[in-house]
């Protein structure tokens, strides 16, 4: 954000000299054609609303928005219409009032992304990564599929705690020794 407003006034020449820090890339990126205008965005609020009301509710961004640099808006909202329907067949087919499921659909909602809020704003951000990431991705630099799972698992593409736990990186971190 500190540099929106430089960026905001030449785009394209931002933009290379952005890619000018990694020679590598910046060789691939201009070997290709540019199909579209760039396009941005700025000061993308990040928010909770109240997902339901009498006759309406809502899932995915419409209640719950994130910036989408983590691109988590999809996965929301395939999570929330399941949970949804499920709060709706309780609701409608008598197991509990409407009004008690749909809470209970709000409150696990919350919960589970509860973890994932707070991280993609401090990933969208650009905060640097610990020296820890760094040593963990050094140990298993010449270890693809571990390589593999250290991505998944700071992607939350597999449970964090399959990977992060102190077992599997003392396991890492000793193979490499």
């Amino acid at each position: 954000m500190d540099e929106f407003e430089r960026f905001r006034r030449d785009v394209e020449g931002e933009f290379n000299r952005s890619l000018n820090l990694i020679p590598g890339f910046a060789e691939r990126v201009r070997a290709g054609r540019r199909a579209e205008r760039f396009y941005g965005c700025s000061d993308l609020p990040n928010f909770y609303r109240k997902p339901f009301g009498s006759g309406w509710a809502l899932i995915g961004d419409a209640g719950l928005h994130k910036d989408p640099y983590l691109a988590l808006g999809i996965c929301d909202g395939l999570r929330d219409v399941e949970w949804l329907a499920e709060a709706i067949r309780e609701g409608l087919g008598g197991a509990r009032t409407l009004s008690d499921a749909l809470a209970d659909f709000e409150t696990r909602r919350n919960e589970a992304s509860a973890t994932d809020y707070q991280e993609n704003i401090t990933a969208a951000k650009f905060a640097p990564l610990p020296p820890e990431f760094f040593a963990l991705r050094a140990a298993v630099r010449d270890k693809p599929d571990e390589a593999t799972r250290l991505m998944k698992a700071r992607n939350r593409m597999i449970d964090p705690s399959d990977f992060f736990n102190p077992q599997n990186l003392q396991r890492l971190f000793a193979m490499t020794r």
